[in-house]
């Protein structure tokens, strides 16, 4: 796993004279984003002499955007920064044009908050200090104006935990949008010959989000794998690992050092075509030309943050990736079927898969396998020769996931978004599974099967459900929400 990071510009706004009030809300607020994982947070800042204009180093007068010329320059600055997003405020009434300026040059997503009015001023004109409240109905208006999609998070005083959860939600809605503009998603192989599931459409990528699919024949990536040395420094290292892993394994040592080298050469992939996600064939022609399976080498992929999806599906991996973002690179998803109800809790499904879950999701370390798919149960011979080899088997650790799935139908772009809770079982299961309970299995399904969701999804511990449904708005992704 690798933590990602977005760039945020601030852009603090006031209208007619700067005062110590709209100083303290521009440095509080600055505060409360420190505190905000994965933000680096880029705003002008004052001059030396209080009234220059520096677009180059991001000076302004007051470290703030007041008139056209400062929001001219800041959004120079903003750009030449390479801003992932905005965040603008009106510290008093504000100026919306200058503001609405920096968003309408940068082009990336925005929110918008304004500040809480504090007591009015004992003076003979019974002064308000503030007006933000006022003057965001104008910021709001300039932006809907000029049709740039922003996400209104509230009025706040910036040290309420109320707000820091508003702008943890817009930075992991950032990293989502940063993460799919410009995409690139590698497939390996072909689908298998029956799923037309998992067809897409390559150009609904390039034209939506400038993406750009990467392809490698998978006789190419194994011709890779086998020009590895059983001895080579990198396979070994890689075997080592692979035994350290699991608690228990019953398959052979020449599978594992097979699975080595396709490990090597499928990261050879990623890396030298610099990948956002990865959709593999992983039947049958695998088996019959390595003899392998590698069903817990994608969880080892996934885990490294390579993620991962089976049996080529493309939209699938990018639906991982999404949530791997919007988990700002914490932990990592499983690729799942949806796969049964449950016999005797009708709101329960198993999220299921062969066995390709990344190990750091086990729910006891202890009870990790790495199996072959004849013998899940451990107890057959080792076979040098058996090409079912290669899946891992444990439960998923408990927790609320929030399970997702992207769908292009007709140059429209949807997702699928739910959450549920993984409840714990004495179980032992094939693959990687887990039982996840949702609030109304019948309204959920019925979503699905209506709405054209096929039976893969992504999974991942936590709830996005915010992060995600601001990601659609500036996406251009129509959010399927089942609560």
């Amino acid at each position: 796993m690798s933590d990602v990071k977005v760039k945020i510009g601030f852009v603090p706004s006031f209208r007619f004279r700067y005062t110590s009030w709209c100083e303290k809300m521009r440095n509080d607020s600055l505060e409360a984003f420190g505190e905000i994982p994965g933000m680096e947070v880029v705003v002008p800042e004052p001059s030396l002499d209080g009234k220059s204009l520096d677009p180059e180093n991001g000076y302004t007068p007051n470290g703030t955007v007041n008139t056209l010329d400062e929001g001219e320059a800041v959004a120079e600055y903003f750009m030449r920064e390479k801003i992932d997003g905005l965040i603008l405020c009106p510290l008093d009434f504000g100026d919306e044009r200058s503001a609405c300026k920096v968003a309408e040059k940068l082009k990336v997503p925005v929110l918008l908050y304004a500040t809480k009015e504090p007591p009015g001023v004992d003076d003979p004109g019974l002064s308000r200090v503030s007006d933000s409240y006022c003057g965001n109905l104008s910021m709001a208006s300039g932006l809907y104006r000029r049709k740039i999609a922003f996400h209104y998070a509230g009025l706040f005083f910036p040290d309420e935990p109320e707000f820091k959860d508003e702008v943890e939600n817009f930075v992991r809605a950032v990293a989502v949008v940063k993460g799919m503009k410009g995409a690139r998603l590698g497939q390996v192989g072909v689908r298998p010959t029956t799923f037309e599931t998992v067809g897409y459409d390559e150009a609904a990528l390039i034209k939506s989000f400038g993406q750009n699919v990467i392809y490698a024949n998978l006789s190419d990536i194994v011709d890779n794998a086998k020009k590895y040395l059983d001895d080579d420094p990198a396979v070994q290292e890689t075997v080592e690992d692979i035994k350290n892993s699991y608690a228990e394994i019953t398959v052979s040592d020449k599978y594992i050092i097979n699975s080595a080298k396709l490990e090597l050469a499928l990261m050879e992939f990623w890396n030298s075509n610099r990948l956002s996600a990865m959709g593999v064939q992983c039947w049958p022609s695998i088996q019959r030309i390595m003899g392998i399976s590698v069903c817990a080498l994608y969880g080892r992929l996934s885990e490294k943050g390579m993620v991962t999806a089976c049996e080529t599906d493309i939209l699938g991996a990018l639906t991982m990736m999404i949530n791997y973002q919007a988990a700002m690179g914490k932990t990592v998803p499983h690729f799942i079927d949806w796969t049964i109800q449950h016999r005797d809790k009708p709101n329960q499904l198993l999220a299921w898969h062969c066995g390709n879950a990344p190990v750091c999701l086990a729910k006891d370390p202890q009870k990790t396998s790495l199996r072959s798919r004849r013998d899940m149960k451990g107890e057959l011979p080792v076979d040098d020769r058996d090409a079912m080899a290669g899946l891992a088997q444990f439960q998923i650790k408990p927790g609320i996931v929030t399970l997702c799935r992207l769908a292009e139908y007709d140059n429209e772009w949807k997702m699928l978004i739910t959450t549920g809770e993984i409840i714990p079982s004495d179980e032992t299961l094939a693959g990687t599974w887990s039982w996840v309970e949702v609030k109304d299995h019948d309204k959920l399904y019925r979503v699905l099967v209506e709405e054209g969701f096929i039976h893969h999804a992504s999974m991942i511990h936590g709830n996005q459900t915010k992060a995600l449904l601001e990601a659609c708005k500036f996406l251009d992704i129509k959010p399927i929400i089942v609560d």
